[in-house]
């Protein structure tokens, strides 16, 4: 099975050009530019001798934190390095034998299905409906699918659906039998994301199962620490019994225990991110050829259309990364996928967009 390619990847590019990682502007990766939350560093440097020993296999006070961040069961808690690892666990866990993901969506889904031996069946997003979910989705429920997994908000188009919207989903899932996995992994950067989350509708629907993920929010991608919601203890159980011991280290497990209850934090980005994605969001769509999507995490996908060239390849001659979407399943080499940075940074993406479009 073949490796997915993803956002993120600055060492390729900084090796196949020949430059140091720290000459590159990087927007393919959607990390949250405020950094390290400092009373994360200073827990790491202060509990820097717990690597000496062996993380708590049960990792109780890491799923302490969640259940009090979400104000859920502890026993409806399962953590996991990354939310990569959670979705590989469900997915070799609910045993599926036809799915349904959309296409396009994240890679890992259709990898993690496939090796669990599940038949993978696509909604095709359309383009003209700006890549949403749309009433054909839902005729394609029924009896034959067994699991549905959704991205909330989907990468890389950015799409998002209320909670009302995923609890019609839901609910249809219900009747016909089907498992519904929601990842909801950028649902922290979604303007009141909580009240939106399906972590809140947990207690009555035990085919529901949501993922989340710690290290895009909180800047520590090379901790690797997700997690999993879910009322069924009898899959969390199953996943719990066949996952390899201690998969979180000590100060990734630490790191969230930390960072949830760091609200100063969590205030400063949701502030960062309201003053700069609808200004980012605008000055890309003004640039000719560009169609921007309208964000609700803290990425923007847009197409390009005005010729054939790589923004992506033009784009590395200033020493600027972004994601192209081309690998993706159902979209083209014209659509991209940016981190809202800094302003600073977004501003040095716009004129280099402008010059590499308009001084051709």
């Amino acid at each position: 099975m073949k490796v997915a390619k993803h956002g993120g990847n600055i060492y390729e590019a900084a090796m196949e050009r020949g430059i140091a990682i720290e000459e590159i502007l990087d927007f393919s990766a959607n990390i949250n530019p405020l950094g390290i939350p400092n009373s994360l560093k200073e827990a790491l440097i202060q509990n820097i001798h717990s690597i000496e020993r062996y993380p708590d296999p049960d990792y109780k006070a890491l799923v302490g934190a969640i259940a009090a961040y979400h104000g859920v069961n502890e026993q409806w808690i399962t953590v996991g390095n990354g939310a990569t690892e959670i979705i590989f666990a469900l997915a070799a866990s609910l045993n599926s034998k036809n799915s349904l993901i959309l296409a396009p969506t994240f890679a890992e889904y259709e990898r993690a299905l496939l090796k669990a031996g599940s038949e993978v069946h696509y909604y095709y997003l359309k383009e003209d409906n700006d890549f949403q979910i749309d009433e054909g989705f839902k005729k394609m429920l029924n009896p034959e699918i067994d699991l549905v997994v959704l991205c909330n908000p989907n990468n890389p188009t950015g799409q998002f659906l209320n909670r009302q919207k995923m609890m019609e989903i839901l609910q249809q899932c219900r009747v016909f039998g089907i498992r519904l996995v929601v990842d909801e992994a950028f649902m922290d950067f979604v303007e009141a994301g909580e009240e939106e989350s399906m972590i809140a509708c947990m207690e009555e629907y035990n085919h529901l199962y949501v993922i989340r993920a710690l290290t895009k929010f909180f800047s520590i991608p090379g901790l690797r620490l997700g997690y999993a919601v879910a009322s069924n203890e009898n899959i969390l159980r199953r996943i719990r019994d066949n996952r390899e011991p201690w998969s979180i280290n000590s100060l990734a497990a630490l790191a969230g225990e930390v960072v949830l209850k760091d609200q100063a934090y969590i205030r400063e980005t949701k502030d960062w991110l309201h003053k700069e994605k609808n200004k980012f969001y605008e000055e890309l769509n003004a640039i000719e050829g560009i169609k921007a999507y309208k964000p609700e995490a803290n990425y923007i996908f847009f197409s390009y259309n005005k010729d054939e060239r790589c923004l992506k390849e033009a784009l590395l001659t200033k020493k600027i990364l972004i994601r192209s979407c081309g690998n993706y399943k159902n979209l083209t080499n014209r659509f991209y996928r940016i981190a809202i940075k800094d302003r600073s940074s977004n501003e040095k993406l716009i004129e280099a967009l402008k010059e590499v479009i308009y001084e051709s």
